[in-house]
């Protein structure tokens, strides 16, 4: 949801936010923060006030009545609550990016990494990556097979152990195939129209873990491309509490993290001006 600015602040950071190697042409790419951090403590200001993630459509959005109404039947629902980052979610990614329309026209798109409380969307934040409905729909056959496999294993005597140890190499062969199903699901573009799908797009001497492609930056540069959007500037900070590894504090501002965006995030910012 691209939401239009009346101005922009003149606060600027040429520090780059989000940035990676792209193999498709040998160079390193950066988005810098620009004037996002101004628009990020906005946003964790707005969170704060509000005490949830159903935060009202400004006027001048893109079908502005209908989110709206989408939001207002979600009010009250305990499930969109911040309370939600303070407690076992022990926090969570947040970000902002601002960026330009093909009109001229500046302004503002927001994501939250990974699921908020097992949701993907939320209605004024932009969506995951890959198709969700499809996503949905090969999860659930998959898991389907894959819990199957456990209850087997479960009713087995334990005599059976010759059994036992085939059925968990079968769940584990299964468990590995739709993970790679999955992640054949998340095509990833660049601003000079290129696409490819995501394994064929990771770079790094490390295996790719889960969740990559679904923190805040990815998201929202896959938004702009789908869009039409020129990214200007982009700001991620963590909202909530500590992490349990303790490299995450609430309002402090993160670059594009080195596991699972970095690898990336070379080849979607290729061609971007």
């Amino acid at each position: 949801m691209f939401i239009p600015l009346d101005t922009c602040t003149d606060e600027f950071s040429e520090e780059a936010a989000a940035f990676g190697f792209c193999t498709a042409c040998g160079k390193q790419h950066s988005l810098p923060y620009g004037a996002a951090k101004f628009y990020a403590r906005q946003l964790r200001q707005q969170l704060e006030d509000k005490g949830d993630m159903l935060l009202p459509i400004p006027d001048g959005v893109e079908n502005q009545q209908d989110i709206q109404k989408q939001i207002d039947a979600l009010e009250g629902n305990p499930r969109y609550s911040m309370e939600y980052l303070w407690g076992k979610a022990l926090g969570q990614m947040l970000g902002v990016m601002v960026c330009k329309k093909n009109d001229g026209t500046i302004g503002i798109v927001r994501a939250f990494s990974g699921q908020y409380d097992r949701l993907y969307q939320i209605p004024g934040w932009v969506p995951p990556v890959m198709d969700l409905a499809r996503y949905n729909a090969v999860n659930s056959a998959g898991n389907k097979i894959v819990n199957d496999y456990s209850d087997r294993i479960e009713a087995l005597a334990p005599s059976e152990q010759a059994m036992l140890q085939q059925l968990k190499r079968e769940r584990k062969a299964c468990s590995r195939s739709l993970m790679d199903e999955l992640y054949g699901l998340y095509i990833l573009g660049n601003f000079k129209g290129e696409q490819k799908p995501l394994k064929n797009v990771f770079y790094s001497q490390q295996g790719m873990r889960t969740g990559t492609a679904d923190c805040c930056a990815p998201k929202l540069i896959h938004y702009a491309q789908q869009n039409q959007l020129t990214p200007l500037g982009i700001a991620e900070f963590f909202y909530g509490a500590e992490n349990k590894s303790q490299t995450r504090q609430h309002g402090k501002f993160y670059e594009a993290c080195e596991e699972k965006c970095q690898p990336i995030l070379g080849f979607m910012l290729c061609g971007l001006p």
